[in-house]
């Protein structure tokens, strides 16, 4: 097989391995996403704001273990009913987000508020929809959003699962983006690999032996060529007496 066929396949077969690598991590990363927890089965705690590009964090996500229901048909989701959870510490907050809170009010800087759906209005109300992000769960609401870095205390009177939103966003866009990596360097290797296999059909081999020239038992020189029936012996001494001359002789 010539150098370069080897080159162009070894090329082809790294890419696809580093496409399977990328893959394998962009599916850790997104089950990452969907399954950590801040905290677990929990009525109260202190949890860390990073916030680490200093302009305020999304904040946390509350759960409680159960599905979406209205069986008393009230219009609200049944799992909210009853819940308070109480805010006891909270960073400071980027007001500047302000506006995205109009919904809400203001008065929610920093503090609990009902949100059942993924990302709509301010409540537990049915036609505000759902989260179904994390089956077996239902959520209940968010806390500090725009906060900046520092600790959050919060307590429940029921068990929560807290989810710590910015993270879980950062592991899903992580996951996201080395899924698609992993993806073009799948498409490149086998196609770079295919590439490869036809230099190998098409382009012919450098590695083929070269000519030699030795000499029999009674002085005659033998000359073997690649690919060619051995030359009959002659004389050593009946040789031409150059390089070029022989080489025209042994071609005839």
């Amino acid at each position: 097989m010539h150098i370069a066929s080897k080159i162009t396949i070894g090329a082809g077969a790294l890419l696809l391995l580093a496409g399977i690598a990328m893959l394998v991590l962009a599916g850790s990363s997104i089950g990452d996403a969907g399954s950590d927890w801040a905290a677990e089965e929990t009525t109260g705690g202190t949890l860390k704001i990073v916030d680490e590009d200093g302009n305020g964090d999304l904040g946390f996500a509350f759960f409680v273990k159960g599905e979406y229901a209205d069986d008393d048909g009230d219009g609200e989701w049944d799992h909210c009913s009853g819940v308070e959870i109480t805010v006891k510490q909270k960073p400071a907050v980027n007001t500047d987000w302000d506006d995205i809170e109009e919904e809400g009010g203001n008065g929610e800087r920093g503090e609990f508020y009902f949100q059942a759906s993924e990302d709509k209005g301010h409540s537990c109300d049915v036609e505000e929809g759902k989260d179904l992000n994390r089956p077996g769960f239902a959520k209940l609401g968010m806390a500090c959003f725009a906060c900046y870095g520092g600790d959050f205390e919060f307590e429940s009177n029921q068990p929560v699962w807290v989810v710590y939103v910015d993270v879980a966003l950062g592991d899903f866009l992580g996951g996201l983006f080395a899924g698609l990596g992993g993806g073009g360097c799948l498409c490149c290797g086998i196609v770079i690999m295919l590439f490869g296999l036809i230099l190998a059909l098409v382009v012919e081999d450098d590695d083929q032996p070269a000519t030699t020239i030795t000499y029999g038992e009674d002085g005659k020189v033998i000359v073997q060529q690649p690919g060619a029936a051995q030359q009959p012996a002659q004389d050593a001494g009946d040789a031409p007496p150059n390089v070029d001359d022989w080489y025209a002789q042994t071609d005839d």
